[in-house]
């Protein structure tokens, strides 16, 4: 291999690091989710399974007045169980509980013509989901305009009573002492309906962000570079079969698709064993390693 493409496969190996461990460091540091208005937005005939990863994509269960409280009072029971609440505590865990029930009620009430309106929005886009005419170009316009009207209800709607999970969580947490707090750690409220380790965007959220800064440091390091470069490829197959080409309204995936390509390449190319741990390790490796070739006799 010629110096120039050395260069340019250790150039490509490590910009593509640098932009994987660059994602992933964000991430790690924001701590936002991400993953469900990616997949809520998948399209193409793929995308019945990517918006199945989403929890509760269209705030339902959340809106539901009875299942939310039936989640919240065995949120309390597991606190109280977690913490080991006395007496007190357990009175003021009770309190709180029933200051975010009226809440969630007042809001409900004060907004139930707009959950009306959401809820039919919601049947309308089930409704056109299930013929196939839809698809035809003359009727996405008309499609979009539901999405947009289902999405703008969304944003009205939801994160509001998301406000209200994050703040009982937090109530219910700060009535733990100083002591049960170094014991025994902070209860997240959780996603009801989630088991363990379901794949969804909420275990993806957690996992990704360690993915990708873990891929770009072992591109940067040219460590493992080919497991590496072939797992990013994965994922990103995986982003560009969220939107699938030709299907309506489905977003670009040009960058994706190259990256994806190049990393391919780096994979087939061996690139980490160029000025990479590879080479070290493969040096490393033939001098240990080698078998020993007995003499004539």
């Amino acid at each position: 291999m010629g110096w120039l493409a050395a260069a340019s496969l250790l150039a490509l190996r490590v910009m593509i690091g640098v932009h994987f461990l660059g994602e992933g460091l964000t991430k790690l540091e924001e701590r936002k989710p991400f993953s469900a208005a990616f997949f809520s937005n998948a399209k193409g005939p793929l995308a019945p399974f990517y918006q199945g990863l989403v929890w509760d994509a269209d705030g339902e269960y959340r809106l539901d007045v009875e299942a939310t409280l039936a989640a919240w009072n065995a949120y309390v029971d597991q606190i109280a169980i977690h913490y080991g609440f006395d007496e007190k505590q357990l009175k003021q865990a009770d309190q709180a509980v029933k200051r975010y029930e009226g809440r969630l009620k007042q809001f409900v009430s004060t907004n139930a013509e707009a959950i009306d309106e959401y809820y039919r929005w919601l049947d309308r886009r089930a409704h056109n989901a299930q013929q196939p005419e839809r698809q035809l170009a003359s009727l996405q316009k008309h499609d979009a305009r539901i999405a947009a009207e289902t999405r703008k209800l969304y944003a009205q709607l939801v994160p509001p009573i998301d406000a209200l999970w994050k703040d009982l969580e937090n109530d219910l947490n700060a009535i733990a002492t100083d002591e049960q707090w170094q014991r025994h750690g902070r209860l997240p409220i959780g996603k009801p309906g989630r088991q363990g380790l379901t794949l969804d965007t909420e275990l993806l959220d957690a996992f990704m962000p360690w993915f990708n800064t873990v891929i770009g440091a072992c591109l940067i390091l040219g460590l493992f570079t080919r497991p590496a470069a072939l797992l990013g490829a994965a994922f990103l197959a995986s982003v560009c079969l969220s939107q699938w080409p030709t299907a309506p309204g489905a977003a670009p995936i040009y960058y994706q698709a190259v990256e994806m390509v190049a990393l391919v390449v780096l994979a087939a190319t061996g690139a980490g064993r160029i000025l990479g741990m590879d080479f070290l390790f493969g040096g490393l490796k033939a001098m240990c390693c080698t078998p020993k070739r007995s003499g004539a006799i």
